[in-house]
């Protein structure tokens, strides 16, 4: 998107107020990468519209991740002082964050809040719009920015497959409420100030929540068969070198091993293997999974680019000068209806894990006879 407008000072009528963004965490509560994101976008928007940079979280936060946050120019973080579950219940209709918001008459100085950002992961889309409609705000979802012009917020997001990009302009004298879709800003954005004799002191506060964070009713685990790919934490995704019936198979059968989620490149989609919602690469999705096992992938750029810093990426292919044996972990090279499913009978044998050959993440190949 067009980055214009975002140097400078306010311009958007009255200065002050603050911007709100929701700190994602992954299921081990620790801040999740998208949390950059959120921060640099919300943290450019906060300096055109003169406003303060407020984080809420679940959790408070660690004193490394208060640098941190203090870094990207944050000037108060607000804590539920509990973790929260990655898959929010909606009770009545309401949002998690309903309970934080002020009863009129006893609105506080800095509320509404000029904008409100949130990652585009589960709990944001559940959360976002329901938050919307409790502080009377519209709502963008899946946008990859939010800038301002003049007396207008600008916000982006792709639209029709990707093809084309729609912009939204809403009056900047209300509050917005806003998902950004992880990746969106690129490679993870660094702190503008990282000094210590540069940051701020940042101010902590605990809130006094009574909602309910989930209920008592258990977590299920997620259905991979349904699960977004941006909240996937295995993936098996194949390309051109398994387009056939009885690999196609294969794959899917060693992702029900690893309870992982199917996906692939763009010919898989393209040629009609799976749905363009499973697709990942430059014009699919962008992931960030802890395991990622590429089958009959060649790796070049569009798709690799699509695939963020996976703890363990596992190849799976014949040609041993492909590229995406240059990213993996382990490549396995050789006869994919050979390897696959011996993949599986160890996958089922380890109940359900890895081998833990690939739990050091060290770069090796195997070949088959």
């Amino acid at each position: 998107m067009s980055r214009q407008g975002k140097q400078g000072g306010a311009d958007a009528g009255a200065s002050g107020g603050e911007v709100w963004v929701w700190l994602p965490r992954g299921r081990d509560q620790e801040l999740a990468p998208a949390a950059a994101e959120v921060l640099y976008e919300g943290g450019a928007l906060a300096r055109r519209l003169g406003a303060a940079l407020a984080a809420y979280s679940g959790p408070a936060p660690t004193e490394a991740d208060a640098r941190w946050l203090a870094g990207w120019g944050v000037s108060v973080v607000r804590s539920l002082g509990r973790d929260l579950p990655p898959h929010p219940v909606c009770l009545g209709g309401r949002s998690l964050l309903a309970p934080l918001l002020p009863v009129p008459p006893n609105f506080p100085p800095n509320f509404p809040p000029r904008a409100v950002l949130f990652s585009a992961d589960t709990f944001g889309k559940v959360t976002a719009p329901l938050l919307a409609a409790e502080l009377d705000a519209p709502y963008v979802a899946g946008a990859s920015g939010l800038t301002l012009d003049g007396g207008r917020f600008v916000a982006s997001r792709a639209t029709l497959g990707e093809r084309f990009e729609a912009v939204c302009r809403l009056d900047a004298g209300r509050p917005v409420v806003v998902t950004l879709l992880p990746g969106a800003v690129g490679e993870s954005p660094r702190p503008p100030r990282i000094a210590a004799d540069t940051t701020p002191p940042l101010q902590l506060e605990t809130l006094p929540f009574t909602g309910a964070a989930g209920g008592t009713a258990p977590l299920l685990p997620p259905d991979p068969a349904t699960l977004d790919l941006a909240d996937a934490e295995r993936i098996v995704a194949f390309g051109r070198g398994a387009f056939s019936e009885e690999a196609v198979n294969m794959v899917r059968a060693l992702a029900r091993a690893l309870g992982a989620v199917v996906a692939g490149s763009r010919p898989a989609a393209d040629e009609g293997w799976l749905p363009f919602s499973r697709q990942i690469g430059l014009t699919g999705a962008i992931v960030r999974p802890k395991l990622y096992v590429a089958v009959g992938i060649s790796g070049a750029p569009y798709h690799m680019v699509g695939v963020k810093e996976p703890e363990t990426l596992i190849a799976i292919n014949n040609d041993p000068e492909a590229p995406i044996h240059a990213h993996a972990h382990l490549s396995l090279i050789g006869d994919l209806r050979q390897l696959v499913p011996a993949l599986t009978r160890r996958v089922e044998q380890a109940g359900g894990a890895p081998p833990a050959a690939l739990a050091g993440g060290d770069r090796t190949q195997a070949r088959t006879p």
